[in-house]
């Protein structure tokens, strides 16, 4: 048992990591614009979080099998504490990854969008030239050069 409280309270570590690359993630989302790179290196510092979190997981229910007892363990004052405080941040997270979602849908809602404009602009627009002259489709120069 006294091998349970330090593994729930990595998670509990985790998790509380996890929360700030979310905040950072909802951040930078809520942007106009995204930038990927930035983006990525969040995406793969909560992967590796997530994984943590899975690994401390299973390790906690190995020590909860070979103590005898299981979440939320009443009567343990210190480890059901620890358990409240790892479900609060479940909770928070989960909020997170639901704003996470929804400015993920809303960017590609927009990039859809976006899309759709640059695909039916007509190949015969018309263009202004610097005269304010009219001219169907893209028009060049041609250049005679003789050296």
């Amino acid at each position: 048992m006294n091998k349970l409280y330090p593994i729930l309270t990595q998670i509990k570590t985790s998790l509380e990591e996890l929360e700030a690359i979310m905040l950072e993630e909802v951040s930078q989302l809520g942007r106009a614009s995204i930038n990927p790179v930035s983006l990525q290196v969040l995406t793969d510092s909560k992967s590796q979080l997530l994984s943590a979190i899975q690994y401390y997981d299973d390790l906690r229910r190995q020590q909860e099998q070979l103590s005898a007892v299981s979440a939320p363990y009443p009567g343990q004052v210190k480890l059901f504490h620890c358990w409240h405080q790892i479900n609060e941040k479940v909770k928070s997270t989960k909020d997170l990854n639901h704003k996470v979602e929804s400015l993920l849908n809303d960017h590609m809602q927009k990039n859809a969008h976006r899309k759709k404009v640059v695909e039916h602009v007509d190949k015969t627009a018309t263009l202004y030239g610097s005269a304010g002259e009219s001219a169907q489709g893209l028009t060049g120069h041609r250049y005679n050069i003789s050296i």
